[in-house]
């Protein structure tokens, strides 16, 4: 609880100076300062109490409804990359690092020509969406897939998985949630307002490709609650990969919030009670949802029987533990042949990809030799 007292504590020493001044004027004055001290310390412990339990909780809340988004490494990305013979130059957050810096240098048209993939589409609540349309490298692709990437995070998390899906034949769409990449900002809901955004693109991607294609859904982490809440408005989904994904976001802010890792400076922000409750009833407050509405888990048991999935987690996956994907994974209702985990032990959180892409390909086209027509 160490994070909470030093903030209160910084708040409550901001006013000591008006109590310097007052000080000052008494003294010269030549009156007594006892009656100024003696209410002075107890106004800042009261002051400290209210801003332990009351101010610091409330600020926290209205920085993640209303400043939460993509951390400032990604923020230059600007679309996929693909080079002259139609293959992607994989980008990541080391790769735009380097750029940043001045240590990389890319072609101007290369950057010109992956600008011009985004599509501007509108979604709920004023929003507009970027999307970026990653053509098949095939006349006749076998599926076209919507990616969605997870919290502080934007398009180029999801292109790795993009170039695996490009490889069997398919076509990608990359989206950017509201807040994150160049999408435009509304408050911040975890996935619920979010899903709004999914269901927009999905109906953008048919209008442009068409109704044949069969269309798969890919989401991590926070894109795989909104994903998840958006299947049930989108209609002719052929397949469904999850990542890492969120079966609850009451309990999955908690584990957030209580983060603890040796060696991680993270870890000096973790929570205890009733720090993290105060803070997440302030977030849902600040952007007019409650938490515990966001249930991912209790939509996919009510999938289609007959729709292909794929859920993925890692053993040391302390945001989605295993424990909870295995649980979501018992909930899905169609038969065994049509739906398969695949937990790696050794596994964080959205890293498989880059880990073990062989084995994340083999996945993914097991997944795509399994979509329903």
């Amino acid at each position: 609880m160490t994070f909470p007292l030093i903030a209160a504590l910084v708040l409550t020493l901001a006013t000591m100076p008006v109590v310097f001044v007052l000080a000052i004027v008494q003294w010269l004055r030549r009156r007594p300062q006892r009656r100024l001290w003696r209410t002075a310390l107890w106004t800042h412990c009261v002051l400290f109490t209210l801003h332990l339990f009351a101010t610091f909780p409330l600020a926290l809340g209205y920085l993640g409804a209303h400043h939460l988004g993509t951390r400032p490494p990604d923020r230059p990305y600007a679309g996929p990359r693909l080079d002259a013979g139609g293959e992607l130059l994989v980008q990541s957050t080391s790769t735009l690092r380097a750029e940043s810096r001045g240590d990389v240098t890319v072609a101007p048209d290369v950057v010109a020509a992956a600008k011009a993939r985004a599509h501007r589409i509108a979604s709920s609540d004023g929003v507009t969406l970027r999307l970026f349309r990653l053509e098949a490298k095939v006349a006749e692709p076998r599926a076209v897939v919507l990616l969605v990437h997870g919290l502080f995070r934007c398009a180029v998390e999801l292109e790795v998985v993009a170039g695996m899906f490009r490889d069997l034949g398919c076509e990608c769409w990359l989206l950017d949630l509201r807040n994150h990449g160049g999408s435009t900002r509304a408050p911040f809901t975890g996935g619920l307002r979010e899903s709004d955004d999914v269901v927009a693109a999905a109906a953008h991607v048919r209008g442009v490709v068409g109704p044949r294609t069969p269309l798969v859904l890919y989401g991590v982490s926070l894109g795989s609650i909104a994903s998840a809440l958006a299947l049930p408005r989108i209609d002719g989904v052929a397949g469904v990969v999850f990542d890492s994904p969120i079966e609850d976001l009451h309990a999955a802010a908690h584990r957030m919030l209580s983060f603890r890792r040796p060696g991680d400076r993270r870890s000096w922000f973790a929570m205890v009670e009733p720090w993290r409750s105060l803070i997440i009833a302030a977030l849902g407050a600040w952007s007019g949802f409650r938490l515990t509405d966001v249930s991912p888990v209790e939509v996919l048991a009510t999938l289609p029987h007959d729709l292909p999935v794929l859920l993925i987690g890692g053993g040391q996956d302390n945001r989605a533990p295993a424990a909870t994907i295995e649980r979501m994974f018992s909930r899905l209702p169609m038969p065994a042949e049509l739906r398969e985990l695949w937990i790696e032990p050794l596994g964080g959180h959205g890293d498989l990809a880059r880990q073990m892409p062989a084995e994340y390909r083999q996945r993914l086209a097991a997944l795509l030799d399994r979509l329903r027509r």
